[in-house]
């Protein structure tokens, strides 16, 4: 009930254009290795392995701590709920000329061409035989493009029904303006999640 709480509180914030970024430099290894844990007992008890890697040079971000963490748990959370025994999910970070992208996919149920298109917005969810019986509020797809947005970034989704999904979520580097603040977005349209090209 609290997760639903400070969900809805977020997601009224982000589109109320009232919740700001606290930006820093911190190391991204460390927050999701941090979220890894705090999911660890949920995927013990699906029977899903979790796997990290960070790629050289994408150890440390500039970023809201507590948004791409919540972005990480709430991937890691969506992809262990709709993964069977015996799958696993793959957190990763890559550093390229652009900025820094997070994936996490898993080798759960899938997700059809149609669906992929309701994804993102508030409150929606698949409705299918495998996802009927999971719980969830609708908002954690919502939450997690909001705040790539908030950074500048963007959030991509890729899913193959019966073999899986891969969520990216990429951060450009810091853009710092003539007074030093760092030039986001401050509101973050919801908008469905686009398919990577």
């Amino acid at each position: 009930m609290l997760e639903l709480i400070n969900s809805v509180l977020d997601m009224s914030k982000i589109e109320a254009g009232k919740l700001d970024l606290f930006e820093e430099v911190f190391d991204l290894t460390e927050t999701a290795e941090s979220a890894l844990r705090f999911v660890k007992i949920q995927a013990e008890r699906g029977g899903v392995a979790l796997r990290l890697q960070i790629a050289p040079g994408a150890g440390t971000i500039f970023a809201d701590k507590r948004a791409i963490k919540q972005v990480l748990i709430t991937l890691l959370t969506n992809g262990i709920k709709y993964t069977p025994r015996g799958g696993d999910i793959r957190l990763r970070a890559i550093r390229d000329e652009r900025g820094i992208e997070l994936s996490v996919a898993d080798s759960g149920v899938g997700i059809s061409a149609k669906d992929l298109e309701r994804l993102g917005k508030p409150f929606e969810q698949v409705e299918g035989e495998a996802t009927r019986a999971k719980e969830g509020t609708g908002l954690g797809l919502a939450l997690v493009k909001a705040f790539a947005i908030m950074h500048g970034g963007e959030a991509t989704i890729e899913s193959v029904l019966g073999e899986g999904t891969t969520v990216r979520v990429r951060l450009p580097f810091a853009a710092v303006g003539e007074n030093g603040q760092a030039l986001r977005p401050r509101n973050a349209k919801i908008i469905p999640f686009k398919g990577a090209a």
